[in-house]
């Protein structure tokens, strides 16, 4: 572990990863350390769509990325009355193992330092200004000084506090999943991503991503503040009995991995986006969208977004001790807007008959499809849909 840096990023996974490849390419000194050793598994539902896909072509790495995804190019939304609307776009699946690792080789190539088993522990301070991190390894200590700390840790209440960076203890949801691998010919007829809202359960949602390699990604999400993993297995298993494409999956696969659940972080919900010297990124600063729970995308754009500001910061551009304030003011003028109406997304599907309502309109007429699929190309803004006039346009278009 180097002593010293330009950049010193805290979390090897999309965001900090993708911050680390920017700034080593412009030259900085950046060590990127995380508590675990690469490759290594992640709660995920492994979907990318638009937002992640760009990222991955801002980066110079979508070839290398999607060269071992299963592509599709259909979402089926299951309603609770059992209709779907199909919603057609450029969506992606790579199981976070695989696509962490091959960011963070990306990372690695453009020159940052890789420590793995290095948890943080607190920031080193002068004054209010965060000037590096405290680590815990096997058997020792290491101290790392920096000009510019980032903070990738997602939903760790824990360490953000010890940050200084108030956040709920309680998580906005909770998600969880299994592997399974399907015999040959399953994939061509599941080929398509699936979201079913059970009436019992909404907000939340289940899901059937394939993956590559005959595999499937099934699993499920509880949202508006349910952090209770124990009624997530729960769903789960009903998930598994109630909805016929996932017992039809799941009665001919073999399960690869147990059930497995981690918290959400949503919405932007008490996000704190640094302090002097320390810049928060992904979903350690709630970056993932309510109502969805896809936060890969983000958490790569807040991590290219964030390096563009540290580069300036290094190079004299911009006052050190500022550029987290303006980072983050950045980023809510790009992103704010698309929360919000994901979050009126979010309460709007805790109303199963409007589930059904909308699926039953995007099959019947033009503006529910359109406004959906702009809204999966990140496009789109779900206030054009999820708001009365959008509504009342819904009826009769």
């Amino acid at each position: 572990m180097p002593s010293t840096c330009d950049v010193l990023i805290v979390g090897a996974g999309p965001a900090g990863t993708a911050a680390a490849t920017v700034l080593a390419r412009s030259g900085l000194d950046v060590v990127l350390a995380d508590q675990r050793t690469f490759p290594r598994e992640k709660v995920c539902g492994d979907g990318l769509i638009s937002d992640a896909i760009g990222a991955l072509d801002t980066l110079g790495l979508h070839d290398r990325v999607l060269a071992e995804a299963e592509h599709v190019d259909e979402l089926r939304v299951y309603a609770p009355s059992g209709e779907y609307a199909s919603i057609r776009g450029r969506l992606a699946c790579v199981p976070r193992e695989r696509l962490d690792h091959l960011l963070l080789q990306g990372a690695t190539d453009a020159g940052a330092t890789f420590v793995a088993g290095a948890a943080a522990v607190a920031p080193l301070r002068e004054g209010r200004a965060v000037t590096g991190v405290r680590f815990s390894s096997p058997g020792t200590g290491t101290d790392v000084s920096a000009a510019i700390t980032l903070l990738a840790t997602g939903a760790n209440a824990t360490l953000l506090d010890a940050f200084g960076l108030g956040v709920p203890m309680k998580s906005s949801g909770v998600a969880g999943r299994a592997y399974f691998e399907a015999p040959a010919g399953m994939l061509e007829r599941y080929r398509h991503f699936t979201i079913a809202y059970d009436r019992d359960w909404c907000p939340g949602y289940g899901w059937i991503f394939p993956a590559p390699g005959n595999r499937f990604n099934i699993g499920v999400g509880l949202f508006r503040g349910a952090s209770d993993t124990g009624r997530l297995r729960t769903f789960w298993e009903a998930f598994q009995a109630s909805f016929a494409p996932a017992a039809d999956i799941i009665a001919a696969s073999r399960q690869l991995t147990p059930f497995k659940g981690a918290p959400l972080r949503t919405g932007l919900i008490g996000a704190q986006f640094g302090q002097p010297g320390l810049m928060v990124i992904g979903d350690a600063a709630s970056m993932t969208y309510p109502g969805t729970g896809e936060g890969i995308g983000k958490a790569m754009e807040s991590g290219l977004l964030a390096a563009r500001y540290a580069i300036d910061a290094l190079a004299g551009r911009r006052r050190i001790e500022d550029v987290y304030a303006e980072y983050g003011v950045e980023f809510k003028r790009r992103f704010a807007s698309r929360y919000d109406a994901y979050a009126i997304a979010q309460r709007c599907a805790g109303l199963p008959w409007l589930i059904d309502l909308l699926a039953r309109r995007a099959n019947a007429g033009r503006f529910v499809r359109a406004e959906l699929e702009a809204l999966v190309d990140e496009r789109g803004d779900a206030s054009d849909l999820f708001s009365i006039r959008g509504l009342l346009t819904a009826l009769v278009r």
